[in-house]
Formats: structure tokens, C-alpha cells, sequence
């Protein structure tokens, strides 16, 4: 098998298992931040707490500088793509990592976001623990240890220098906060927030120090508002990727473009820090200061040097005369075409969840009650399933009555335990929408809950968990599977125990005819349909 076929076989199972690790790495992320990082520094060392508190970021960069690692020295990696296209027996770390996975949520489950003391700190422990059985499990699911081995050992200290490096992201930019302290880059920016921040309506006034107030919101424009994660993303990223591909890449006009992406970056920040201001003053300061302060900063920067990346990719001014001179052969094998990877069954499981749980991620971010923003939520869930629409329409889809009466039976039983006060906390959010726009809410409430929503977790919980986790092999390994599967749906919901309890249902559904997996997805649909049904008549959202 030549090397570029090789490549181009072993690339769909990369991509299923970086969404499969995109997905742990949001559940991970979410369940550190549940715990809050004065508590976790009086039961644990502070530089933990701090390396942790930054996961996301590290394993992010870990992803991003290692897939442009094998792009630009895939000729080094043949043993490692043979071993991800080798059959065997992939059970072991499999369960492995699932395990990892659960081993960090429940303590979120279980241990509340005030824990303190012991509670705390077994907490904590079993969340690190989890960590690291599933780092080292998915690992293990795409090549054994020696492989690995060999493969660092075959890029010498370039590859763990990379990861290094990566891991090392927010503390190269702490080392980069003293140039905030220069008069001329802190007035400067300063004054650009001032003037933006004018451009977009707000009346700021200036206080002591470098804070700005409007009304009764103010922030402090001081270290945290450098921007020197844009620097440190923009020049890491960029300076990896250039190194990466010396050899195709003109590195005189690659540096060239390094102060405009700087500059950018500056700009984006200003912008970043104005944007701030305004949902303070005009949305809400909570959301302002605890949702976008907390996730804005790193989505821009990485998506800004992500977008140099392909800038400098793409544009063949960048590449190097002797590249360009070469022959057409050379360059397609240089540059050979992905794979069709809409028609990969396990990308069509995987990527509309992961669309699912990041439009989430983002709607936490942008709106102070996310639940406003999900008519936008299902306008992205339906653009993915349309995607996939091939795989969807090749189901067997069939009414099944015994399903439907089994998702009738869930509904109610959800109806039934339903908490007295569910739903309080949307009352306000809702009361301030005009009537146009609380009915298209409602619409588009109830489609996704009924429709879009069921069609999503099936694929990937009763489908591509389940087939994963082997769950067709031995009765022991459907148990298992269907236990791992349950408890990672469970925990995606408040009400966990009546959520595990339909779980159990839907898998049984799935697998009872040789994977009849439009059983469990009607089943789905008619449970969450009644639910719907039932909080537009009471007027209840919090059922839903």
C-alpha cells in the first residue's frame, strides 16, 4: 500500500477519534470549572489548580500543533498509520478510557460546586485519575504504547518540544504580561478600547486607574486584558506550522506576515475587551464578567491563528520557488485530497453531537439565559443532520408501536417526577421576549427536543457508543457497553437517575433487532414529543 493511500485510509479514523476527544476534552473542561478554583487551592497544590484550570488550552494547543506535525512529517509516521488500520482487539482500552471519562464526571454528579474539605479533595483526585486513564486509553486505542514510542523517538526532540510547548501555552503568555506595564502599549490600548467602545454607543466614563464605568457596570482594563494569549497563540501556532513545513514554505514571507497577525491580534483584543463593555451594560454583567470574560479570549485568538494558518496555506506566494517549480505529480502527492468524509458512518454519529455540545458551549458564552439562544442551537442541528442526510434516510425507519408505547411510558414517568419548581429560573428570561419571538422560541423549542434532539444522542449514544464499546460481541461486553453508554447520557442531564432509566430503554431498543436503532430514536421522539406537548399546555419549560 503506497504512502498516500495509507494516508488517506488511516485519515478517517483520526478524525472520528480527534471528535471523540473533542467531546471528552469539553466534558472534562466543564468539570474542573464546576469546581471553584479558591476551593480546589485549599485542599490542593496551587500550581495544580492552575495547570488544570487551563486544560482546555493545553490539550487544545497538544491537538492543533501535533495534527500539523503529522501533516508536515507524515513520511515519519508510516508505522503509526499502519498501526491505527491494523486489526485487533481494541476492548481493553476502549472500556479503558470510557471508564477514565466516568471516573472524572461523576465527583461533578456527586460533589456539589461549594464541596470543600475532604469531599473536595477526593473530588479532585478522581477527576485527575480520570484524566489520565483516559488520556492514556484513547491513546492506546489508536496504537500500542511501543509504537508510540518509536514514533516520538523517530522525530527526535521536535515532537516532544512541540507538545512541550503546548502544554506550556498559558505560561508563556504569563511571561509576556510585563510588556503591559509599558506606558506605550497600555495607554495605546487603552484609548482604542475608549474609541471602540464610543463606536458601538456607550457612554464611558473614566475613573481612577485604567477602569471604565457606564452606569453600574465598570471593568478594569489592567493585565488580564493584554492580549498577550493572541501574541502567544498567533506566534506559537504560526512559528510551529512554519517550522513544521520549512522545506515548502518561503519562511522570509512567512515572518513578513507575522506583525500583521500580531497587529490583528491587537485589534481583536480591543475588540474583545469593548464587546466586554457593551453586554455588561446592555445584556448582563454576569454573562459579561462569568461566561464571555471566560471563553471569548481563547476562541478568537485560536480561530485568528487558525485563520493566518490557512492564509499563508493556500496563498502560493508563500511557498518556496522550489515547490512551486516542481512537478504537478509531486504536488498532488504533496497535497493529496481528504477523504469524502461526509460518507463516514462514524463522522455521521459523531460530528452532529459534537456540533450539539458546542453550540451549547457557545450560547454559555454569548447569552446571560442560554436558553434563549436555542432557535439558533437548532438551526445548526438541523444544518448538520441535513449533512448526513444520506446516512438518516438509508435507516430502516418503520413505526414500531411497542416503541412508541415505551416512549409514552418514559414521557410520563419524566412528567411525573418532575420537580415542583422546575423551571423557575426561565420565567424572567422568557417573560422579556415579544410575543413574535416567545412563539418562534417555542417552535423551535419543541422541534429540537422532539425531533432534531432524539435523531442526535441516538446516533451517538445507542449507535456509535455502543458499537465502540463492542456491545454486539459477548453478553458481558452488552452489559458493559450499555452501562458506560447509560451513565455518560445520564450525566448530560439534571435529572439523572430518570435519564439513566430511559437510557437503559432506548439501548435495549437499539439492540433487540440486530441494532434497530429508529426503534430507540422513535422511542426518543414520542417520550420527548409528550414532554413538549405537556410544557406548552402548563406552560412549564423547565420539563423540557
Amino acid at each position: 500500500m503506497s504512502l498516500a493511500v495509507l494516508w488517506q485510509s488511516s485519515h478517517r479514523r483520526i478524525f472520528t477519534f480527534g471528535l471523540f476527544t473533542a467531546l471528552a476534552l469539553a466534558v472534562l473542561t466543564m468539570t474542573f470549572q464546576h469546581f471553584h478554583l479558591d476551593n480546589c487551592a485549599t485542599v490542593a497544590s496551587w500550581k495544580f489548580c492552575k495547570f488544570s484550570s487551563h486544560f482546555g488550552e493545553r490539550v487544545l494547543a497538544v491537538l492543533v500543533l501535533s495534527t500539523i506535525y503529522a501533516v508536515a512529517r507524515r513520511n515519519h509516521l508510516t508505522e503509526l498509520f499502519h498501526a491505527i488500520q491494523a486489526p485487533g482487539p481494541l476492548g481493553a482500552p476502549m472500556i479503558a478510557a470510557a471508564g477514565g471519562l466516568l471516573l472524572a464526571v461523576i465527583p461533578a454528579v456527586v460533589v456539589g460546586p461549594d464541596a470543600e474539605g475532604s469531599a473536595l479533595l477526593a473530588a479532585l483526585v478522581a477527576w485527575a485519575s480520570g484524566v489520565v486513564l483516559a488520556s492514556g486509553a484513547a491513546l492506546r486505542l489508536l496504537a500500542p504504547w511501543p509504537v508510540w514510542l518509536r514514533t516520538f523517538q523517530s522525530g527526535r526532540l521536535l515532537l516532544p518540544i512541540l507538545v512541550i510547548v503546548a502544554l506550556a501555552l498559558p505560561e508563556l503568555g504569563d511571561l509576556l504580561f510585563p510588556l503591559w506595564h509599558l506606558d506605550i502599549i497600555r495607554d495605546f490600548t487603552f484609548s482604542a478600547v475608549v474609541w471602540m467602545s464610543g463606536q458601538m454607543g456607550l457612554q464611558l466614563v473614566h475613573e481612577a486607574g485604567y477602569v471604565l464605568r457606564d452606569g453600574s457596570f465598570a471593568v478594569e482594563v489592567g493585565q488580564s486584558c493584554s492580549g498577550v494569549e493572541g501574541f502567544v497563540l498567533t506566534s506559537v501556532f504560526l512559528g510551529g506550522y512554519a517550522t513544521l513545513f520549512w522545506r515548502q514554505l518561503s519562511l522570509w514571507r512567512v515572518l513578513s506576515i507575522l506583525p500583521l497577525a500580531l497587529a490583528l491580534s491587537w485589534l481583536l483584543n480591543v475588540f474583545r475587551i469593548s464587546l466586554l463593555i457593551w453586554i455588561g451594560v446592555n445584556v448582563s454583567p454576569t454573562l459579561a464578567v462569568e461566561g464571555f470574560h471566560s471563553h471569548a479570549g481563547w476562541l478568537l485568538f485560536s480561530g485568528l491563528a487558525l485563520l493566518m494558518i490557512g492564509v499563508v496555506h493556500t496563498i502560493p506566494w508563500f511557498r518556496s520557488e522550489r515547490i512551486k517549480t516542481s512537478s504537478h505529480m509531486d504536488r498532488a502527492s504533496a497535497d493529496a485530497p481528504l477523504p469524502p468524509l461526509v460518507q463516514d458512518w462514524n463522522v455521521a454519529r459523531i460530528l452532529p453531537f459534537a456540533v450539539f455540545m458546542f453550540s451549547a458551549l457557545v450560547a454559555s458564552t454569548f447569552f446571560q439565559h442560554p436558553v434563549l439562544a436555542y432557535p439558533i442551537r437548532l438551526l445548526l442541528m438541523l444544518a448538520i443532520l441535513w449533512v448526513f442526510r444520506t446516512h438518516l434516510l438509508a435507516l430502516p425507519w418503520r413505526l414500531d408501536f411497542q416503541a412508541m408505547a415505551m416512549g409514552a411510558g418514559i414521557g410520563a414517568i419524566w412528567l411525573v417526577t418532575a420537580p415542583s419548581d422546575a423551571g423557575a429560573d426561565l420565567a424572567p428570561a422568557l417573560t422579556g421576549l415579544g410575543s413574535g419571538v416567545f412563539i418562534l422560541w417555542i417552535i423551535a423549542r419543541s422541534i429540537g427536543t422532539s425531533l432534531a434532539v432524539p435523531v442526535i444522542e441516538e446516533l451517538f449514544f445507542r449507535s456509535y457508543l455502543l458499537d465502540l464499546l463492542g456491545a454486539q460481541q459477548s453478553i458481558g461486553r452488552t452489559i458493559l457497553a450499555v452501562a458506560i453508554s447509560t451513565a455518560a447520557f445520564a450525566v448530560l442531564h439534571d435529572r439523572w437517575l430518570a435519564a439513566a432509566l430511559a437510557g437503559l430503554v432506548f439501548a435495549w431498543l437499539a439492540l433487540r433487532r440486530d441494532g434497530r436503532l429508529t426503534d430507540a430514536i422513535l422511542c426518543h421522539m414520542v417520550a420527548n414529543a409528550l414532554i413538549a406537548a405537556a410544557a406548552i399546555i402548563e406552560g412549564n419549560w423547565g420539563l423540557l
